[in-house]
């Protein structure tokens, strides 16, 4: 890989999934000692769900991976793969959760087989700790990639995804860049 040349795969950091390993075995601990049922049943709750998402960021690794094909996601149940010509946005989110401004890499994409999903499309949304770094450099390398894909394609136009014409006459705007651009 260039020095220029974006990253093409994002995970979880991993003193993060450390962290997460200790903090559930602490949890678990607690929950054994603790002397109050109530008590008992919040830690081992606690310690599960910290465990459970400890385990997606040990397992799923990378998280994120793209290539001028297109993008692949891992999970616990599997990896999911889209070519570039079925996803249709890749945008970044900004907002504030409890007064903190976060963003969040969006990207919509359409599955293969519509029994996969029942409106045909998933919506991806990944946050700075599953992609281990920011998820506008992360889009922009998406769109790097994205873009190189339809260079080496040869399509001189931009494919449209199925149903936007449909959209358009009942007063959505077409797919493209999102209002409000980045901040």
């Amino acid at each position: 890989m260039d020095a220029d040349e974006p990253a093409s795969a994002w995970a979880a950091p991993w003193p993060a999934v450390l962290l997460g390993a200790v903090g559930t075995l602490g949890l678990a601990a607690w929950a054994v000692a603790a002397g109050d049922p109530p008590g008992r049943l919040l830690a081992g709750i606690a310690a599960l769900a910290l465990g459970v998402v400890t385990l997606v960021g040990a397992v799923a690794r990378p998280r994120l991976g793209v290539d001028d094909a297109g993008l692949v996601l891992r999970g616990l149940t599997g990896t999911r793969r889209w070519a570039w010509e079925r996803v249709d946005a890749v945008r970044v989110v900004r907002m504030r959760r409890l007064g903190v401004p976060a963003a969040y890499l969006e990207v919509e994409a359409r599955d293969d087989h519509p029994d996969d999903a029942p409106d045909g499309g998933r919506l991806l949304v990944l946050g700075r700790l599953e992609l281990g770094t920011d998820p506008v450099e992360v889009a922009d390398a998406l769109q790097a990639h994205r873009a190189r894909a339809g260079r080496r394609r040869g399509s001189g136009e931009r494919e449209r995804p199925h149903g936007d014409e449909h959209d358009e006459q009942h007063g959505d705007p077409a797919d493209g860049e999102e209002p409000g651009g980045r901040a």
